[in-house]
Parts: C-alpha cells; sequence; structure tokens
C-alpha cells in the first residue's frame, strides 16, 4: 500500500483547521446566503487541493455574477525534493441557492518536481517531471458560515505525461470578502 504525500496531509490538516475556525468566526448575527444583495460576497481566498484547481493557495473572482476565475498553486520545497504549481480555473455557475451552488469547471495546471534520486558516489542526480493538466467537470460548494464554504469537484481530467484521460476528484475551502 503506498503511503500518504506529507504535504497531503498537512494540507488537510489546514482546510480541518480553517473550516472549524470559519465556523466559530461564523456566529455572527447574518445570515449564511449566497444571494443577499446587501452581502455579494465578491473574492475569495483559500487552499485548494486538485489536479486542474492547484494545490495551496487559491484565489477567486468573480468575471459576472455566474462566471469565477480561479488561480490556484503552491510551492514546496525541502533539499532533496521540490514542487511548484499554477494553475487557472474557470467556474460556470449552473443553480445556486442560499446555502449551495452547483457549478461546471473547466481549467489547466502546470506541475513541477524536481527530486534528488542520486546517492554515494554521485548525490547531484536529480529527476525532473512536468505535467500539464486540462480538464472540466463539475461541482459543489456549500456555505458553512455568512463567509466560509466548501468546495467538491470531480473532473476528467488529461494527463501530459501519459497521455491518460482520468476522473480526479478537487476540494477546497474558501473564506469570501
Amino acid at each position: 500500500m503506498r503511503a500518504i504525500p506529507r504535504s497531503l496531509l498537512i494540507l488537510v490538516s489546514l482546510l480541518t483547521l480553517l473550516a472549524s475556525a470559519g465556523v466559530s468566526l461564523g456566529q455572527t448575527p447574518s445570515v449564511r446566503d449566497w444571494n443577499r444583495v446587501d452581502d455579494i460576497m465578491q473574492g475569495g481566498i483559500g487552499l485548494h487541493y486538485g489536479k486542474l484547481g492547484g494545490n495551496g493557495l487559491a484565489f477567486r473572482l468573480p468575471l459576472t455574477w455566474y462566471v469565477y476565475l480561479q488561480a490556484g498553486g503552491g510551492i514546496w520545497h525541502t533539499s532533496d525534493n521540490k514542487h511548484h504549481n499554477l494553475a487557472l480555473q474557470l467556474n460556470y455557475i449552473l443553480r445556486q441557492d442560499s446555502k449551495l451552488r452547483l457549478y461546471l469547471a473547466g481549467g489547466l495546471g502546470y506541475f513541477y518536481h524536481n527530486e534528488r534520486i542520486g546517492t554515494e558516489p554521485n548525490p547531484d542526480v536529480w529527476k525532473t517531471d512536468k505535467v500539464y493538466n486540462l480538464g472540466a467537470g463539475v461541482g459543489v460548494e456549500y456555505l458553512l458560515s455568512p463567509r466560509v464554504s466548501l468546495q467538491g469537484e470531480l473532473d476528467f481530467v488529461h494527463e501530459s505525461d501519459s497521455g491518460d484521460i482520468t476522473v480526479a476528484p478537487q476540494v477546497g475551502l474558501y473564506y469570501y470578502w
């Protein structure tokens, strides 16, 4: 059985912590509602994990009330392992009620991984992987508190390194301002 990467465990822990903080911060007199005209929640910032939306910090900005642009990515470095990723995604809202959004998503992600694989006598042997992912899918976003949402997606993803098309999940936790 394959071990779970430490970066994934850290990201899940941060998402859980942010979700619990968002729920406790959300104990305000305002109601949870995407459709409030006095608080339109223009943009968002959060954590995202996925093959199309990137792994790490993500920003969401509305292009219109029903189309959101998401830019995300991250950098993780150790002395023997370097990860970079950058992604852009568009979300088209199909249906929205007070606490739930159903949307279509399409995106492009670039993932770079450089790992030291050399040992004695030649320790500076590196293996580099560069992967472009392109795909689309469907997702839901649930408003946990007046400003915090949890997002989940299933996407069909074309991976450039293998040429395969796979179904991949994505998750995110966002704070809207």
